[in-house]
C-alpha cells in the first residue's frame, strides 16, 4: 500500500446469498484527507463500512487501513480508527460517562477522559446523565466523543450528524476539519450533499453497490440542476420574455419582478444573460443530493439531458 494512502479498497464484493451489497468496489483515500462517501438509502454505504471495520467478511476482494490488511471478526487496526456508526448504540442503563469510559478500556485502554470531557462541552452534552434518558440527539453526540475521544488517525463516520440540530451539526463539521488539519484521515458516509460538501474535497457515488463516480464534489455538485432566484431593480425594464435563454436553463416560476431559474452545469453562461438586466439581488437555492443523483442515473440509464 502506498505510503500516502490511509484507506485501500481493492474490487470489494460482498454478496448476501443471491443479493448483491456492494459491486467490485476500487477506490483509495489519501492521508489526512476528508472523503465523502455517497448514495440513497440500500445503495451499499454501509456494507462497504462494515467490511472495512471487519465487521463482514468479503464475498472476495480486500480492504487496507494504514498498511495492513483487514481481517474481518480481528479488530484490525481498530486503536488507529474511531467510528461512529449509522445505528450508534450505548448501554442505557449508565450514564454517558460511564459508558464512554467502559468502551475505552475495551478499546485500546488509551486515557482519553479529558480529550471526551472538551468534546462533551463542546457539543453542550451532560455526561453524568443515563444514556436512556437522553434525547437521540444527545445520544448522536455520546456516539461523536465516542469516535473522536482518542483522536484517532482515521475516523469513519456514517450519517455522524443525524439527529442533530444544525448549530451542533456546524460544530461535528468542525471537529472533521479539525482532525484532518492534524493528520486524521476522514471518510464520511452521509446522503446530506450540503454537509459533504462543506467538508469534502473529493467523493464516492454509489448506485446499487456499484461506483458510478468518483471525483471531486465541484463536479458532483455541477451535475445537478441548480437554482437562482432573482430580483430584479424596481421601476426597471426586466425580461419580458425568457425565448432566448441559454441552453440548459429554464424559468420554473416568474412575476413582475423576479424570475426562479434552474441551471445545469457552471454559472458563467446564466450570469452573463442576467447582466444584460438590471438585477437587484440573487439568491441561490441549494443543490439537493437527489437531483445530483439523478443526473448519474440518468447517465447510467442512458438518459442524459
Amino acid at each position: 500500500m502506498p505510503a500516502d494512502k490511509a484507506i485501500e479498497i481493492k474490487v470489494l464484493t460482498k454478496r448476501y446469498g443471491s443479493a448483491r451489497g456492494i459491486d467490485d468496489l476500487s477506490f483509495d483515500i489519501e492521508k489526512g484527507e476528508i472523503f465523502g462517501y455517497l448514495g440513497p438509502n440500500g445503495s451499499g454505504k454501509t456494507t462497504t463500512i462494515r467490511c472495512l471495520m471487519g465487521l463482514l467478511r468479503p464475498t472476495s476482494g480486500q480492504c487496507n487501513v494504514l498498511g495492513r490488511r483487514i481481517e474481518a471478526g480481528h479488530a484490525t487496526q481498530h486503536t488507529h480508527i474511531g467510528y461512529l456508526p449509522g445505528d450508534f448504540h450505548i448501554w442505557a442503563g449508565r450514564s454517558a460517562r460511564k459508558s464512554l469510559k467502559l468502551m475505552a478500556e475495551l478499546g485500546n485502554g488509551k486515557n482519553c477522559n479529558k480529550r471526551q470531557e472538551e468534546l462533551a462541552e463542546r457539543l453542550d452534552l451532560d455526561l453524568d446523565r443515563r444514556v436512556r434518558a437522553l434525547s437521540k440527539g444527545n445520544r448522536q453526540k455520546v456516539g461523536v466523543v465516542y469516535a473522536f475521544g482518542h483522536q484517532p488517525e482515521v475516523l469513519i463516520l456514517d450519517e455522524p450528524t443525524i439527529g442533530l440540530d444544525p448549530l451542533i451539526s456546524q460544530v461535528v463539521l468542525d471537529l472533521i476539519r479539525e482532525a484532518a488539519n492534524e493528520g486524521a484521515t476522514v471518510l464520511l458516509s452521509s446522503h446530506d450533499l450540503s454537509e459533504v460538501a462543506a467538508v469534502c474535497e473529493r467523493a464516492a457515488i454509489l448506485r446499487e453497490g456499484r461506483l458510478i463516480e468518483l471525483a471531486p464534489i465541484s463536479k458532483i455538485i455541477q451535475q445537478g440542476q441548480r437554482q437562482l432566484k432573482v430580483w430584479f431593480i424596481q421601476g426597471k425594464n426586466v425580461p419580458a420574455s425568457t425565448a432566448d435563454l441559454p441552453e440548459g436553463v429554464r424559468v420554473i416560476s416568474r412575476d413582475s419582478q423576479s424570475l426562479h431559474i434552474s441551471y445545469s452545469g457552471a454559472a458563467d453562461t446564466v450570469l452573463k444573460w442576467l447582466a444584460r438586466f438590471p438585477v437587484d439581488r440573487i439568491d441561490t437555492l441549494q443543490t439537493s443530493l437527489e437531483e445530483a443523483f439523478m443526473q448519474y442515473y440518468r447517465k447510467e440509464d442512458g438518459h442524459e439531458n
